[in-house]
């Protein structure tokens, strides 16, 4: 587990922020809009991510939700342990 904030948009886990750095997981529709975003793994043994280094461009880092998190409520769910 990571150790800082996990991110949720309508149930949907999409981003962490761990080392005051904003990490958005990757998906091909966000790779496709953004091909040159910086990707680094948030934690030691986790997957890559976005790395979202300038935080001050808002409307990018809106539309990098924005999009990452219609691709993953589009997916089919996984089911949770109990």
């Amino acid at each position: 587990m990571f150790g800082e904030y996990g991110l949720y948009c309508d149930g949907v886990f999409f981003a962490v922020i761990c080392d005051d750095r904003f990490f958005v997981k990757i998906t091909p529709e966000g790779q496709a809009a953004f091909p040159k975003l910086p990707k680094a793994p948030p934690y030691e043994g986790a997957r890559e991510a976005f790395l979202v280094e300038d935080i001050e461009d808002q409307e990018r880092i809106v539309a990098l939700v924005r999009i990452t998190c219609a691709a993953l409520k589009a997916r089919p769910q996984k089911k949770r342990r109990k």
